[in-house]
Formats: structure tokens, sequence, C-alpha cells
């Protein structure tokens, strides 16, 4: 991490992370602080990335006197135009979007907002597959149930192309200045020292009414975890795998993501 932000940049802040990774939590902990609102997810940012990676290949463009520096600047006025009013009806200063698969556009984010914090929620991707288990999620194209929660397996894809896409950016010279990685479990857990190190990252002040989010109203929009967000911390959640996941489950898990909780420190071999 090398953080290359500096005290009083406003620069928005991007969260993202697998579904079912926290991220709703951290974004309701961040909309608590006085100096940053982060509203419902904005659902669109995703879009907005990815048109424009299109953009940026799009060789046309030059014909228009389009420089890759002037597409950064359009999409960057674009996302700001679309959050501007919901931040000065806050009435602070700094607006955060957390959109989950923001993960998967950390790099062309950073592209376009060159200053912005890119926050990377991360939980053990065994209690991420069981959580997506039981959402009722259906894909608004197709009208069809969304293949990961309804696939062991494809939980398992979902949730290490996720982990593995966000933390490309580390290794990206714009984007990895910028890049923090909050782990589900270490909140939950030292929900004070996680906030302290978050707060500082983004060059805010500490306060501690972060800790008490659950008492401020807030639009939470239907989110799936608006009734968890709602209520103070708790380790329920933790290592549900354990008991939730067959055996024939584990296998799977075991075969898909092992390498990866390995990685993260979730497991030290594959004999769990």
């Amino acid at each position: 991490m090398n953080n290359n932000l500096r005290a009083g940049d406003c620069s928005p802040i991007f969260i993202g992370g697998a579904g079912r990774s926290g991220t709703t939590l951290l974004r309701v902990i961040l909309d608590s602080h006085p100096n940053i609102v982060c509203g419902p997810e904005l659902k669109v940012t995703p879009n907005l990335a990815q048109m424009w990676f299109d953009f940026q290949r799009t060789p046309s463009l030059g014909h228009y006197y389009l420089l890759p520096n002037d597409i950064n600047s359009i999409f960057a006025q674009l996302f700001l135009s679309l959050v501007e009013k919901y931040r000065v009806a806050s009435g602070k200063k700094r607006i955060a979007e957390k959109s989950p698969h923001n993960v998967f556009y950390f790099r062309c984010l950073s592209y376009m907002f060159p200053k912005s914090p890119l926050v990377h929620m991360i939980r053990d991707g065994r209690d991420v597959i069981c959580s997506l288990l039981t959402m009722d999620w259906y894909d608004p194209m197709t009208d069809k149930p969304v293949d990961y929660t309804r696939d062991v397996r494809k939980a398992a894809e979902y949730w290490v192309l996720a982990v593995r896409k966000g933390r490309e950016a580390r290794a990206d010279p714009v984007a990895g200045r910028n890049y923090i990685e909050i782990y589900y479990e270490k909140l939950i857990q030292d929900p004070e020292a996680t906030l302290k190190e978050l707060f500082a990252f983004l060059h805010e002040p500490w306060d501690p009414v972060v800790l008490t989010y659950y008492k401020q109203g807030r639009n939470l929009a239907e989110e799936s975890s608006a009734d968890q967000v709602s209520k103070p911390l708790y380790k329920n959640a933790l290592k549900r795998w354990a008991h939730d996941l067959t055996p024939d489950d584990k296998e799977i898990v075991k075969e898909v993501a092992g390498n990866l909780l390995i990685e993260l420190g979730y497991a030290n071999d594959l004999n769990w």
C-alpha cells in the first residue's frame, strides 16, 4: 500500500468486493462519518467504468481530437454529475460509492480518478459462498436466477474471480497507490483498530461515532444486508461454512478456491 492521498482531498471513495463480503456494512460505517456520505448502491458505476474502457480502445475518437486524458475527464465528470446532488443534499464534503462489482473495475476507476481511494472488502470465501447460496437474486437482463446463488462451484468461481480482479489493482502503477484491503473478519473482531487504519488511509479524522453507525437513520434501499447493518457488529456469521457446507461442498471449494484461501491467510492448507 503506497498511499498517494493528501489531507483535504475530496476525491470520491470507491468500495468494492465480491457480493456478501461486507460491502454494505462498510458503506453504512463510512456514511456515519461526518465528512463522508455513502448512499445506496448506484449500480451503474461498473457500467460507466466498462464504457470508459471501451472508449479508450476506440481509435476513431482521435479524429475528433479526443485524447485519453479527455476521455478520463469526460467520464469523471459524468460520474460526478450523477452523485453531486446527493452529496450536496447530505451537507457533507465527500462522497463514497459502494457497488460490489466496482471491484472488477478498480483499475479503470483509478484512471478516471487518480486520487480516489479504492477500498477492497475481502471475506473468507467459504462464508461468502454460504451467504450467496441463500440469496434470491435474479439477472435483470434474463429474469433468471444468478447462477452463483444456486451452485457451489459457480459461487466459488465468482468469489475467486472477484478477489483476484480486485487484487490486480495492487500492482497497477496508478491504482496501486490508493488501494487498500479491509478484511471483514478483522472489522468484526477489532472494529476500532481496523477503522482507524482505514480513516487514516482516507486522510479523514477519526470519529468514534462510526462505531455506532447502526444508530443513524439512512436509506438502505432494500439492499440485501439492510437488516444486518441496522444492528451492532456481531460475530454469528463468522466461520458459518464449518456447519453450512457439506463434505462434498467443501471438496468443490478446495478445488476451486483452496489456493486463494491459503494466500489470503484463511487456511494453512486444505485439511479443513
